[in-house]
């Protein structure tokens, strides 16, 4: 079982949504998803996917040419512990490298 990860995309909460919703004890406020939906599709976004289906995102915000933080990123509960969100994470962290970004936060 490989975890490829693609993109970054924008436009992809239509893919992003169901595992934010799959996620009520981290996603359970209505309004919150919302906005993170919102925010899904205008922010460039990595895909997770196993076998073709996609299982993980993690969506970046960028602050300036060399902060950036992770805005939001959710796994399918089916799919924790396999190593998705570090792949997501690495991932995230090589795209930000090349663009010459050096801080790399969460906020929680």
């Amino acid at each position: 079982m490989d975890v490829v990860v693609g993109g970054p995309f924008v436009e992809k909460a239509v893919v992003c949504e169901p595992i934010l919703r799959a996620l009520p004890e981290w996603f359970g406020i209505e309004e919150a998803t919302r906005q993170y939906i919102e925010d899904i599709q205008g922010l460039p976004t990595l895909l997770a996917s196993i076998d073709g289906q996609v299982v993980g995102f993690l969506t970046l915000r960028l602050h300036s040419d060399y902060a950036a933080e992770i805005h939001v990123m959710g796994v399918h509960p089916e799919w924790h512990r396999h190593g998705v969100g570090r792949a997501l994470v690495r991932e995230a962290e090589a795209h930000l490298r090349q663009r010459g970004v050096e801080y790399l936060q969460v906020k929680t």
